[in-house]
């Protein structure tokens, strides 16, 4: 199986605080991988180091084999498609118009415009992620799981080979939260992507994720499936509170002790 990222003795420091200590990671073509861990720990920070958003002190990231350092941008935003945890709009764009910036990069120049199949990969996404009768409306007026599906869209009308999204569930309600779960794991599993996501919940991650990285003070402590990382000890020894684990067959349920 393809090493769509890999990720070798990665450090990377803010203003001589230490953030990442030599992390390595390895992730397949066709995963969808949940990157977890307490607060402060880096995980925003490594998808930021493989999104070329900030630069790594020490070590290597390659994507599908092949070093970031040698991707031109514009091919590296074919490769990868981001969804942020929000992202604030500085100008009255329609939904329409936020979807259409992922296409940017597909563009033969800049007079061209949009080609015809840009305009179908767009309305197919917009089909797919039930976002028609926003389709005209000022994006800013959504609410926020609403906006979520847009940006989530933006990233899928790159046609992006991995898919890294930074939190893209902490300020929903749970069935928006389920919504942008199910529709990643869908795109996942179609074989279209290969899905990488920084989130919190726990529940969640054991739901739909098919692997785990488990992030404490800046190291890897655990790779892994659910089933497999998914302990009381486990969860005790990174975020340091008692639980219960309860297994209903397809996956882990986390039952926090109350303080």
């Amino acid at each position: 199986m393809k090493h769509n990222v890999k990720v070798n003795k990665l450090s990377f420091s803010y203003n001589n605080n230490n953030i990442l200590n030599e992390v390595n990671i390895d992730i397949k073509k066709g995963e969808f991988t949940g990157i977890l861990g307490p607060n402060g720990c880096g995980k925003s920070t490594l998808l930021k180091n493989i999104l070329r958003y900030l630069q790594p002190e020490n070590g290597v990231i390659e994507i599908k084999d092949k070093n970031i350092k040698d991707y031109k941008q514009k091919d590296l935003a074919k490769t990868l498609g981001f969804v942020p945890q929000k992202s604030s709009l500085s100008m009255p764009l329609t939904v329409e118009d936020v979807v259409y910036m992922g296409r940017v990069a597909h563009m033969k120049n800049s007079w061209a415009g949009f080609s015809e199949n840009d305009n179908k990969i767009v309305d197919d996404v917009i089909r797919i992620l039930k976002l028609e009768k926003f389709r005209k409306r000022p994006a800013f007026s959504l609410s926020g799981g609403e906006f979520q599906r847009v940006l989530l869209a933006r990233a899928l009308v790159q046609e992006p080979e991995i898919l890294l999204l930074d939190e893209p569930t902490s300020a929903l309600d749970i069935n928006y939260a389920l919504e942008i779960m199910r529709l990643t794991s869908h795109f996942v599993k179609e074989g279209r992507l290969t899905g990488i996501m920084v989130l919190h919940d726990l529940n969640l991650a054991a739901m739909y994720c098919d692997n785990i990285i488990f992030l404490k003070d800046g190291k890897v402590k655990y790779t892994g499936s659910p089933t497999e990382l998914f302990t009381s000890e486990v969860l005790e020894e990174i975020y340091g509170f008692k639980c219960e684990i309860v297994n209903n067959g397809d996956y882990p349920y986390v039952l926090p002790h109350k303080l």
